[in-house]
């Protein structure tokens, strides 16, 4: 298996990080949207103990560090 590092820019010009912003705003609300009582019910399922998400929240994607 063949592990993939992403780098990122660590700097932004601030019109830059405002333009990333405003995508992660507008692609926050669509996903809320389209998704938004599931997430409800898995955070509240989350606080209330349960470790383990439902399968259709799994993937096999693993945190990048």
């Amino acid at each position: 298996m063949t592990m993939r590092v992403n780098k990122i820019t660590t700097y932004l010009r601030p019109e830059d990080a405002h333009t990333i912003i405003e995508f992660l705003d507008q692609l926050r609300e669509m996903l809320m949207q389209t998704h938004g009582d599931e997430i409800t019910a898995l955070l509240q399922g989350t606080s209330r103990g349960a470790s383990v998400p439902p399968d259709e929240w799994r993937d096999d994607h693993r945190e990048i560090v």
